[in-house]
């Protein structure tokens, strides 16, 4: 059982994210908001052998090159790391029937690895690597734009040319404590995968209303 001030402060935030309004007079009900379900959300984070398995894709991974070289500035930011520390960065093709559909770049902070570059399985999801090593991601901020071919070259040599459009994500994935395990760009081929989004007007759920 919870208390009522707990249900009172639930109501609210369910409130405020629009999927639930009050009548004044009748109570509290469900809006139309709730009743939306995006396919395939482009806030769920989920792995990229997960999404691939839940879409029915056969996934096969080819891991491309696995190397160490000196951070970027960038990179030494969301990591929070001095200037010329190392990182970890993998390239591996995701294949459906042979038919390439996701080239990744991940770059990690080999302080979160617990084991050897040269003994770890890059063909598996980093996302587990990364748990069993005990640091959970439960959140990304990711960037979504749509290229021609991926900005890496020896991507396209290993898709060919004229494969695309691509969807290019970027994203920064944290664990539960803030920190910043995993920086990757991602290039999922546009004819085989989507991101769905639902939309709503601001001034309905006590935003801002037009000027």
């Amino acid at each position: 059982m919870v208390s009522r001030s707990t249900v009172r402060e639930a109501m609210k935030l369910l409130e405020q994210e629009g999927l639930v309004e009050t009548r004044r007079g009748m109570g509290r009900f469900a809006s139309a908001l709730s009743g939306l379900r995006p396919e395939r959300p482009m806030t769920k984070f989920e792995s990229i052998t997960k999404m691939m398995a839940e879409l029915g894709y056969e996934s096969s991974t080819r891991v491309v090159r696995v190397l160490e070289r000196e951070s970027t500035p960038s990179e030494q930011h969301a990591f929070d790391v001095e200037p010329g520390s190392r990182v970890i960065e993998t390239r591996r093709l995701r294949e459906h029937q042979g038919r390439p559909c996701i080239y990744s770049v991940n770059v990690l902070d080999p302080r979160t690895l617990g084991t050897e570059t040269d003994d770890i399985d890059w063909s598996d999801s980093v996302v587990r690597i990364l748990e069993r090593e005990g640091h959970e991601i439960v959140a990304s901020s990711a960037h979504i734009t749509v290229v021609s071919e991926p900005h890496e070259q020896d991507a396209v040599a290993q898709i060919g040319p004229d494969a695309g459009p691509w969807l290019a994500v970027n994203e920064q994935c944290v664990t539960r404590v803030g920190r910043c395990v995993l920086i990757s760009r991602d290039y999922h081929l546009g004819s085989m995968f989507s991101f769905s989004v639902v939309r709503r007007r601001e001034e309905d759920f006590g935003g801002p209303g037009p000027t």
